[in-house]
């Protein structure tokens, strides 16, 4: 949580805050009196901080208070799912099943810590997953996950991986679990964030373990990120898996105007879909996007895979019938994360093909 989330007025702005660093609350809403109908409202909640900042009132003074709504459990329902904002009570309708491989017996690993130090956002902390039966010297693909611990907690990504891998479906492969501190500002289409992922932490991974295939993975701001370090170090990565991209437009996404960097990724985004393709002589990866039928970012996604399949990419989009959640990314895993590793190791094996 930041150092003082208090109120107060800051040159030309007055910015309202509320600490909340155990996510008590699900949404807060400021009540004042500000001689005004046109001002917005609704508090953004970052690293433990709700906050509002608009442009100072022509008033001496502000009374105000904070309606806050919490969320509680259904106390008749034992089901649940993790989330960024805490558990939920789930109610599993007729036809749902949860996916087979969830009940394998996690197989033997090991998990290192690990960190990239003086990128160009600082440090960057992982941990890195490896099957016990892969010896340290062997050659193997290297999956990059963004929001690492996240995804490996609650979308159950490394058990997924060890599952495939107990089945024979995947050869053993390395994950690095990479942590986020400053995720809205690393992910968000951030020059830097790209520039440490591929300079620093995929130049030290490739000198420290044998990688033969480079995947990157990611969800919403994660997969956004993923995609822009590819765009702005193409030939980075052999594929790339992305779940529920956040790839915001002013046409299908007016309502995230409110985040601090959607100027950044609107401008990435246009510029993709602005791009045409033309000859050259850098690999292009092998491109899974899933996201949810009825999700907000189904649009945006729909579009991106339309972009990138025009400009000669590889690319394969499928929808789910869930929504923006870590459970339903998790669903997505099999068949779609097994198929992209699959064709990753394949493409590079085959010497992929070339921008045309």
């Amino acid at each position: 949580m930041r150092e003082d989330p208090s109120t107060e007025t800051s040159g030309n702005e007055v910015c309202f805050r509320l600490a909340d660093p155990d996510a008590r609350y699900r949404r807060v809403r400021l009540d004042a009196d500000l001689g005004t109908t046109d001002s917005p409202r609704d508090l953004t909640r970052t690293d433990g901080v709700w906050e509002l900042c608009i442009p100072r009132p022509p008033l001496g003074r502000v009374e105000y208070r904070f309606e806050v709504t919490t969320t509680l459990l259904d106390p008749a329902n034992p089901h649940t799912a993790p989330g960024g904002f805490g558990d939920r009570s789930v109610l599993e309708l007729p036809g749902y099943a949860t996916p087979g491989w969830l009940a394998a017996e996690p197989i033997a690993s090991r998990l290192a810590d690990v960190s990239f130090t003086d990128t160009p956002v600082g440090d960057i902390d992982g941990t890195l997953w490896v099957p016990e039966r892969l010896d340290p010297d062997e050659p193997a693909p290297l999956l990059i996950a963004h929001d690492g611990p996240d995804y490996a907690a609650m979308g159950h990504l490394t058990d997924f991986i060890g599952s495939r891998i107990d089945a024979g479906v995947l050869a053993p492969l390395r994950v690095l679990l990479l942590g986020s501190p400053d995720r809205m500002s690393w992910y968000a289409a951030n020059d830097d964030y790209a520039d440490a992922l591929v300079l620093h932490v995929l130049d030290a991974a490739r000198d420290q373990w044998p990688t033969t295939v480079m995947v990157a993975a990611g969800v919403s701001l994660g997969a956004l990120a993923a995609l822009h370090a590819q765009w702005r170090h193409p030939g980075a990565f052999d594929g790339l898996f992305l779940q529920s991209g956040s790839f915001f437009t002013p046409g299908t996404d007016a309502q995230e105007s409110w985040f601090a960097r959607f100027g950044d990724i609107t401008s990435f985004v246009a510029e993709i879909a602005g791009a045409t393709a033309e000859p050259g002589s850098v690999m292009l990866p092998v491109v899974t996007l899933t996201c949810g039928a009825t999700e907000e970012n189904v649009v945006n996604n729909r579009l991106m895979a339309a972009h990138l399949s025009r400009l000669g990419w590889d690319v394969r989009y499928a929808e789910t019938d869930d929504l923006h959640n870590y459970v339903s990314w998790r669903d997505a895993l099999e068949p779609h994360l097994t198929r992209l590793v699959t064709a990753a190791v394949g493409h590079k094996v085959a010497g992929g093909h070339d921008a045309t």
